[in-house]
């Protein structure tokens, strides 16, 4: 079995005007014992990215059974959930509209907001309320938090683009 590991450049995002700093890595996989019948391209979806281990697995198992040459696209913005993997996890952050959020919450539990504190110390004062209402038995499934929020980065300073950089990545591997 035949593994490798490329890291190409790829494209900038044209329709945004945001140049890409980082490269495309794509990897690939085929028994050299069997002719290659077939390009077959795994398109992983949100979250693959959490172990890259089942990435190379399942591709090692499609070249290896279908005499393909499977690849996986570590594609823009394809590595949006945390991992073990420091070089694939997204970091979570409280962005100003997170902040608003956090706010909003607050005023409805008659909290005050101190701007002073750091912001994820509310998440753990609503956590703490949560469970002592769960313990005394009065606690409203979730009524409080609705609108909490934070936002989940990508590395690299990649974000979601939820298309056409992906889709580019995809044909740029196969070139």
């Amino acid at each position: 079995m035949i593994d490798k590991s490329f890291f190409i450049d790829s494209c900038d995002d044209v329709e945004l005007g945001i140049k890409r700093n980082s490269k495309l890595e794509y990897r690939i996989s085929y028994d050299e014992s069997k002719p290659i019948r077939a390009i077959f391209v795994i398109v992983g979806g949100f979250g693959s990215s959490v172990d890259t281990r089942m990435l190379d697995f399942t591709r090692r198992q499609f070249a290896s059974r279908f005499g393909v040459l499977a690849i996986n696209v570590f594609y823009h913005g394809f590595c949006c959930r945390v991992s073990k993997e420091t070089t694939y996890s997204a970091e979570y952050s409280i962005e100003k509209e997170d902040v608003e959020n956090i706010k909003k919450v607050l005023a409805k539990l008659n909290l005050p907001y101190h701007s002073n504190l750091p912001h994820n110390a509310y998440y753990f004062l609503l956590e703490d309320m949560m469970k002592k209402q769960k313990e005394a038995g009065i606690y409203a499934q979730n009524n409080f938090l609705k609108g909490l929020s934070y936002t989940i980065l990508p590395p690299n300073e990649e974000y979601q683009n939820y298309l056409l950089m992906p889709a580019l990545d995809h044909i740029n591997a196969l070139k």
